[in-house]
């Protein structure tokens, strides 16, 4: 019996993670704005939401790329089309937020990200789980294991071991995120080694129509993490401007 390489579980998962997000971002875009006290995104009830939402965005992406794989060969032109989308996603997010928030621009932020993370898990896909586990476990460790000084200058920001950090509204770096991501991919190969896809498939019926709504969002989790935010920024902009 096959899988089907998109689960409802998966998609519904993320559709979960996009709401979190969304409630993160018109926090964001009130305090910004004057609607909500100031230092309330810096609280670290407000960090920790934070970290938790990125962590279930990276490890999900990173379980869907061996789903992607589970059953059949990834198809390199469907691969590298996503791959771009989300690259040049990455350059339109650095763009835009250098013109509206201007020195806090993204430099690297969960897409950039992504895009790495997507071209180092072909490295490890058909690998066994614990070794990808392994190597994710000591990324994730790295931070608290050992110090660069060489690594310290802002050039090196990508990579998550830089002392000269320019302020910016999103960051997500290798080290210690690409190791959440390694996690998720130990953890789909784990699925797949002990043949549980059917399974998880089989846990939400992905034909009735809650199932059908629940799932959409997080089946277009790119298009609304692009779009959601102009929209809720805009918004609270415009009621500001309202109320003076």
């Amino acid at each position: 019996m096959g899988t089907p390489r998109r689960i409802a579980l998966i998609d519904i998962a993320r559709t979960i993670a996009l709401g979190a997000m969304v409630i993160f971002h018109f926090t964001y875009d009130l305090e910004m704005f004057g609607f909500a006290p100031r230092g309330t995104m810096a609280s670290r009830e407000w960090v920790v939401f934070s970290w938790t939402i990125a962590g279930s965005f990276i490890f999900l992406s990173g379980v869907s790329l061996v789903l992607a794989a589970h059953g059949g060969p990834i198809q390199p032109r469907k691969y590298i089309k996503r791959l771009a989308m989300i690259g040049l996603a990455a350059i339109a997010v650095t763009a835009g937020t250098y013109v509206s928030v201007g020195s806090a621009f993204v430099r690297f932020g969960i897409l950039h990200l992504m895009f790495m993370a997507s071209i180092f898990g072909l490295l490890v896909l058909h690998r066994p789980f614990w070794l990808t586990g392994l190597i994710g476990a000591a990324i994730l460790a790295i931070p608290y294991a050992t110090n660069w000084p060489f690594l310290g200058s802002a050039y090196w920001l990508w990579l998550g071991k830089s002392m000269q950090l320019p302020p910016m509204v999103d960051y997500a770096p290798l080290i210690p995120w690409l190791g959440v991501f390694l996690l998720g991919m130990a953890a789909g190969q784990l699925a797949t080694r002990l043949g549980m896809w059917v399974w998880v498939a089989g846990l939400i019926d992905a034909n009735t129509r809650w199932a059908k709504i629940a799932s959409w969002p997080g089946q277009h989790s790119l298009a609304v993490y692009l779009i959601h935010q102009p929209v809720l920024f805009g918004s609270v902009y415009a009621a500001r401007l309202l109320l003076g």
